[in-house]
């Protein structure tokens, strides 16, 4: 009986631990994120990525920076250098998961494959970043009167790109 009585207090120990798998809310209620949340809910994120926007190639570069922050810098390769870099950084910052310089962006859903961001100002889109598979990854850009599906494919960094040139 007693060894029985640890066993059920140390799974239920365990599982109070543990972030629920999907966690929602709205914009202005955001769900509360544990400090982890971000490492553990994006790590399929990181690394190299071409979009299939036509025309130049159109790069992103995802990287956590630390446990609580990871960058996204974006740019265009012709095939011999970038332009048009950006870069944004997706944060953990008092229990909430933020994207934009100033938050502009809240996350109110995340599981290990998805994460959805909604606007903290009114009339901007929202975003929703999606893991189809190891190698591929759907980004979708919404307001009521537009929709933009963008897919992102795994790639070689830009200087394994450039040694084979």
């Amino acid at each position: 009986m007693k060894k029985d009585l640890i066993l059920i207090f140390t799974l239920c120990s365990l599982l109070a631990c543990e972030e629920p798998l999907v966690v929602s809310g709205t914009a202005q209620s955001p769900p509360v994120f544990k400090r982890s949340a971000l490492k553990n809910k994006l790590s399929w994120i990181e690394g190299n990525w071409k979009s299939d926007v036509l025309g130049p190639g159109y790069y992103q570069t995802c990287y956590f920076s630390s446990d609580t922050s990871l960058d996204v810098v974006s740019y265009r390769f012709d095939g011999k250098d970038t332009s048009v870099t950006t870069v944004s950084t997706v944060y953990w910052k008092n229990g909430h998961i933020y994207l934009g310089p100033y938050g502009e962006w809240v996350a109110i859903m995340a599981d290990k494959k998805t994460i959805q961001f909604e606007p903290t100002r009114s009339g901007w889109i929202s975003i929703k970043w999606t893991q189809n598979s190891k190698d591929e990854w759907t980004s979708v850009q919404k307001k009521p009167d537009f929709e933009r599906t963008v897919n992102m494919k795994r790639q070689p960094s830009i200087a394994d790109m450039l040694k084979r040139k």
